[in-house]
C-alpha cells in the first residue's frame, strides 16, 4: 500500500550527512524523496536504513532456556544439539520478531543442521515465519561431511569418557551424515520451493574443519554455475586456528582459493583469528566478513582483528550470532560494543565510528539481500526504513551542542525503535511486531519446551561430562594428533 513518511531527520546512507524535514513517498519501493515543505513530522525522529544481522542462527529459544550456558565454543556447540524437536515456525517467528523490534530489517539466517529431508521441511516453516513477521531473510543451508564431535582425531574423545557416557554420546551426538550430492540437492530443492523477493537461499558450508575438500569444491562449483551466494563459519576459535595451521601448512586461505571458494559471493562468519596476509587475500577476492563481537566474547573465542581487516580493504558487516550481550538481539548496542572495542587507543583511530554504522546497515544488507539497492534509502530502491525516536534519545541535550550521529552511536538501542518498514510494509510500530501475536508464540514455545523438560534434565549430567571431556581433549592437543578424516 502506498505510503508517505515525514522524517524530521533523515540519513539515506551511513556515510551521508543527516538531512532535515524530508518527505518520502513509497510503495514497495521508494518513489520520491524531497522536502517536507510545510508538512511537519509527527515526532522528532531519525529515519535511516534498517540494521542487518549478517550472521545468526535464529534461536527463538535462547540456549540458556534449554540448559546450555556460555562456555568455549567447542563445548558449547554440542550443548546446542540438545535442543528438542520444537515447531520450527515458532522458533523462527519468535527470533525474527525480536530482531524486528530491535530495528533489524534483514538477517543472514544460518539454519541449524538437520538431515536433508528435515531441512527441506524446516525451510518452509522459516519462510512462512519470515513472511508473517515481514523481514528479509537469507536462509543459509548448513552443509558438512566430517567431524561430528571434535575436529582432529575425534575418536580419541571417547578415551576421556566412561563407557556409559561414551555410548550416550555415540547415540545422541554421533549422527549420520548424508552424501554431498544429497545435501546439495536439498539446497537446490529449498531454493526452488522457498525463494521469493524477501527470501534468498545461500549455500552454507559449516566451516573448513567440518567440510572436506570434496564438499568445498562441490559447493564452490555450484556457486560458480548458479551465482548462488555462500556463507561459511571461519576461524572462530584458537583451536580452529591451530588445526588449520597443522592441516594446511601452505595456508588455509590459499587452500580455499585453490578450491575455488574465494569470490564476492562468499561471506565468512567470525574471522576472529584472521592474519593480516589472509585479510589481504580475502579482500582481493571481494570476500566479506561478518564480525560477531558479543558471541566471540561470550564463547571465549577472542576479539576479531577489525583494524587489520580494514587496513586490508576487506568489507565487514556485523552479526549477532544469536548471542547478543544481553540475549536481546539489540543490534544498536552490538554496534556500540564493537566500536568501543575496535576504535583504537589514545589518538590512534583504528576504525571510525562511521565504519561500524556502515557495517550494521549497508555492508550487512549487501550480503543478506540480493537487491542492489539494499542498505540505502534512495528513489527506486527498496522501501526499507528504520525510524528511531530521536527526541527520546536526546531529551537532555541542547540543540547546537551535539551531532545527531554521535547520539545514535552513543545511545541508540532497541527501546528507541519507533517504526520499521520493510518493502513498504510496516513491520514494527509502537514496540510491537505487527505480523504475529508475539506473546502467544512465546507462550506456545514455553509450553512445548516444558514438555521436553524431563528428558533435558536427565541429559544434563551426561552433557556436563561430555563438555568436560571436550575441554580435556583440546587442552591435551588431541585436535592436532594424527588421525581423523581430514584428508577426505
Amino acid at each position: 500500500m502506498p505510503g508517505t513518511l515525514i522524517a524530521r531527520r533523515f540519513l539515506p546512507h551511513a556515510r551521508d550527512a543527516v538531512r532535515t524535514d524530508v518527505r518520502i513517498a513509497y510503495g514497495d519501493r521508494v518513489e520520491e524523496i524531497g522536502s517536507a515543505g510545510n508538512q511537519p513530522a509527527d515526532a522528532d525522529t531519525l529515519v535511516l536504513p534498517p540494521f542487518c544481522n549478517a550472521h545468526d542462527h535464529g534461536r527463538g529459544l535462547k540456549t540458556l532456556a534449554y540448559g546450555v550456558s556460555d562456555t568455549a565454543v567447542e563445548a558449547w556447540v554440542p550443548g546446542t544439539y540438545t535442543l528438542p524437536p520444537i515447531d520450527p515456525y515458532l522458533i523462527a517467528a519468535a527470533s525474527f520478531a525480536r530482531m524486528a523490534r530491535a530495528g533489524i530489517g534483514s538477517v543472514v539466517h544460518c539454519h541449524l543442521g538437520r538431515d536433508p529431508a528435515g531441512l527441506v521441511r524446516e525451510a518452509a516453516a522459516v519462510r512462512r515465519a519470515a513472511d508473517d513477521v515481514g523481514i528479509r531473510v537469507a536462509f543459509v543451508m548448513p552443509l558438512r561431511d566430517r567431524f561430528r564431535l571434535a575436529y582432529g582425531a575425534e575418536e580419541m574423545l571417547f578415551d576421556y569418557l566412561a563407557p556409559a557416557d561414551a555410548e550416550a554420546v555415540r547415540s545422541h551426538w554421533l549422527r549420520p551424515i548424508a552424501p554431498i550430492a544429497v545435501q546439495l540437492a536439498a539446497a537446490q530443492e529449498v531454493a526452488a520451493t522457498c525463494e521469493g523477493p524477501l527470501f534468498e537461499v545461500q549455500l552454507g558450508p559449516t566451516g573448513v574443519e567440518r567440510c572436506s575438500d570434496a564438499m568445498l569444491r562441490a559447493v564452490a562449483a555450484l556457486s560458480h554455475r548458479s551465482g548462488r551466494r555462500m556463507h561459511m563459519h571461519f576461524l572462530e576459535s584458537k583451536y580452529q586456528r591451530q588445526w588449520v595451521d597443522k592441516e594446511y601448512p601452505g595456508g588455509v586461505v590459499e587452500h580455499l582459493r585453490g578450491l575455488g571458494m574465494l569470490s564476492p559471493r562468499l561471506t565468512i562468519g567470525h574471522g576472529t583469528w584472521l592474519r593480516p596476509q589472509e585479510c589481504a587475500i580475502l579482500a582481493a577476492h571481494g570476500v566479506t566478513v561478518s564480525i560477531n563481537t558479543s558471541s566471540n566474547l561470550r564463547l571465549k573465542s577472542g576479539v576479531a582483528p577489525v583494524a587489520e581487516i580494514r587496513r586490508a580493504g576487506m568489507k565487514f558487516a556485523l552479526g549477532l550470532d544469536a548471542l547478543a550481550l544481553d540475549d536481546d538481539d539489540d543490534m544498536a548496542r552490538e554496534m556500540r560494543l564493537a566500536r568501543l572495542l575496535h576504535q583504537g587507543h589514545g589518538f590512534d583511530e583504528a576504525v571510525s565510528g562511521e565504519e561500524f554504522l556502515v557495517a550494521a546497515t549497508d555492508a550487512g544488507a549487501k550480503v543478506a539481500s540480493p537487491d542492489p539497492g539494499a542498505g540505502r534509502i534512495a528513489a527506486g530502491g527498496p522501501a526499507d526504513f528504520l525510524e528511531l525516536d530521536f527526541g527520546a534519545m536526546s531529551a537532555d541535550l541542547i540543540d547546537g551542542l551535539y551531532e545527531p550521529l554521535d547520539v545514535v552511536r552513543s545511545r541508540a538501542s532497541a527501546r528507541f525503535v519507533r517504526r520499521l518498514v520493510v518493502a513498504g510494509r510496516t513491520v514494527v510500530e509502537g514496540g510491537k511486531a505487527l505480523g504475529i501475536d508475539e506473546p502467544a508464540i512465546g507462550r506456545a514455545l514455553h509450553a512445548e519446551l516444558e514438555g521436553h523438560a524431563p528428558a533435558l534434565r536427565a541429559l544434563r549430567p551426561v552433557l556436563a561430562r561430555y563438555q568436560a571431556a571436550i575441554g580435556r581433549y583440546f587442552l591435551d592437543g588431541c585436535h592436532l594428533a594424527a588421525g581423523g578424516d581430514a584428508a577426505q
